[in-house]
């Protein structure tokens, strides 16, 4: 009898440590693997241009010595000019799908350069199910890891383009991009501002508001939040944890007022973590989405507005293409009539 006692309070034990060993691995410091991975630019590919409207579009391949593959999508403005003006550039992350075609959501760069990042993520994005979205856990892990030292990367490249103002990196975390980029404004002091776009803290809070369609019981939501929580290592990812290190850089949260998917208490967490100067602006509506297209446009104009409220050259004004001078038109006369 005592030995199987001694044989189960070993088991448990084991369970014990071996279970405080794998939640210590999850939330290691996740500094030295963005050091490792940031490493440095080691190859670029930049493809065709193609114009939509106003606007340039072109599609950037950047490899890091380390391997790190980042996709970027640059827009700009199309109108050719006679001498290299450098504009301000917004580095946008933004929803877990669109990656770097978030720029399409955008249209017309108002004057600036933006560019959208596609997230270095290589599972299954369709994939369903308890089962087969535990399987993708490992991948999911890996893209939140890459995520901030692609950021730095892709800063990297946009920096040493002749058209660009490296006095003015706007770097813009929306929804799901929130917290990567208040992790790499935190890390890159080569980001001059810093905006939240529908995002919030509280990583628990946030997977568990989500869960509740598909898990409407709470006491059933609260330990798979928990547990999911844990896997994306959000106890150190968390916008929170990082965004009060972006000071005395600003930081501007825009947020919704009729947001489903983020809430209040998330939206105040992240708020207050950061630091000083900030600022918190509601807009109508519901959170930024593909088919919400109004969304996005009011969140970019409200952007622009703010930042040429108080600058008003802050963006260079666009070229203007000259016209043709008119042609004076002679005079027409009748012929005269016959007698």
């Amino acid at each position: 009898m005592k030995r199987r006692w001694r044989l189960l309070w070993s088991g448990l034990a084991l369970l014990v440590v071996s279970g405080g060993a794998t939640v210590l691995w999850l939330l290691r410091d996740p500094t030295p693997y963005f050091d490792a991975r940031r490493s440095a630019l080691a190859a670029t590919e930049e493809l065709p241009a193609t114009r939509d409207g106003t606007t340039l579009e072109q599609d950037v391949q950047l490899v890091a010595t380390s391997g790190l593959r980042v996709e970027l999508a640059i827009r700009r403005p199309a109108a050719a000019e006679p001498v290299a003006v450098r504009r301000p550039v917004f580095l946008v992350l933004g929803g877990a799908v669109r990656g770097k075609d978030a720029g399409k959501l955008i249209g017309d760069t108002r004057g600036a350069i933006f560019a959208s990042l596609k997230y270095p993520y290589d599972g299954d994005l369709d994939a369903r199910g308890p089962r087969a979205v535990l399987a993708q856990v490992p991948a999911i892990r890996r893209a939140f890891y890459d995520t901030p030292p692609a950021v730095q990367l892709a800063l990297d490249y946009l920096l040493a383009r002749p058209d660009v103002d490296s006095t003015r990196v706007e770097l813009v975390g929306a929804s799901f991009g929130a917290p990567f980029a208040a992790i790499a404004a935190a890390r890159d002091t080569r980001v001059t501002r810093l905006w939240l776009a529908h995002g919030g803290g509280d990583s628990y809070a946030l997977i568990a508001h989500n869960l509740q369609r598909e898990i409407p019981n709470a006491s059933l939501r609260a330990p798979l939040a928990q547990l999911a929580n844990l896997l994306v290592s959000g106890p150190r990812l968390s916008p929170e944890f990082w965004v009060g290190r972006v000071a005395p850089r600003p930081v501007i949260m825009l947020n919704a007022e009729q947001d489903e998917k983020i809430p209040r208490r998330s939206v105040d967490v992240l708020y207050a973590a950061a630091g000083n100067p900030k600022e918190l602006v509601w807009l109508p509506g519901k959170h930024m989405q593909g088919n919400r297209p109004e969304v996005i446009e009011e969140l970019v104009t409200a952007m622009v507005t703010r930042i040429l409220a108080v600058d008003p050259d802050y963006i260079p004004a666009m070229p203007t293409v000259p016209t043709m001078p008119t042609v004076p038109t002679m005079p027409t006369t009748s012929p005269p009539a016959r007698p």
